[in-house]
């Protein structure tokens, strides 16, 4: 098993990250085709995609191509990017919007993680805020990181972002979380990947 972790990076820097999210796109939209063909429930299915996949000219047409290709309905793909992506390219809010129009839901992923900015949750008409795992595996113990948590939690429920914690590997956690009002909660606790 090579967790994404180590491989990522490399793909990041020879380019192949572009090849690794769209292969992963359209083989979530195959998934989620044949589970609606089946007569199961259809599920939100969340995707990342990097920073250098956003900026090929052809992103929003190749993306919205595969999801008419697999006839998946609106509303069911999030497509996550990351809180650097947001900070560094003023196009972001654009794109977003875009995408929106073409029946996206977008994430901002590992929130948390880096340079942060309220702003940020002001200005992007984002769907959903993914909390980065840091704050969850990091320091949880602390006052002063609840504190923030729950600021976090409160800010984009009165902005009307729904909310992700990733990284919870503790009933304690995942107490806080939801009486914090986090909207949904992943990890080790509940699954392995």
């Amino acid at each position: 098993l090579v967790p994404p972790c180590d491989f990522i990076p490399l793909f990041e820097r020879n380019g192949f990250i572009v090849q690794l999210d769209r292969y992963m796109f359209s083989q979530a939209c195959a998934w989620l085709q044949q589970r609606i063909r089946s007569g199961k429930e259809p599920l939100n299915i969340a995707v990342n995609v990097s920073r250098l996949s956003i900026m090929q000219d052809d992103f929003l047409q190749y993306y919205s191509n595969i999801k008419e290709r697999y006839a998946i309905p609106d509303g069911l793909l999030e497509l996550e990017c990351t809180e650097s992506l947001a900070l560094f390219d003023e196009r972001f809010r654009e794109l977003v919007l875009e995408l929106q129009k073409r029946g996206f839901r977008c994430s901002l992923d590992d929130f948390g993680s880096g340079y942060s900015s309220l702003s940020l949750l002001k200005d992007l008409p984002i769907d959903c805020l993914k909390l980065d795992r840091q704050f969850i595996i990091g320091r949880f113990e602390e006052q002063s990181t609840r504190t923030v948590i729950e600021m976090i939690m409160n800010l984009a429920r009165k902005l009307g972002i729904m909310t992700v914690a990733e990284g919870v590997e503790l009933e304690e956690q995942v107490s806080f979380l939801r009486e914090a009002g986090c909207d949904l909660i992943q990890g080790f606790y509940f699954s392995r990947p």
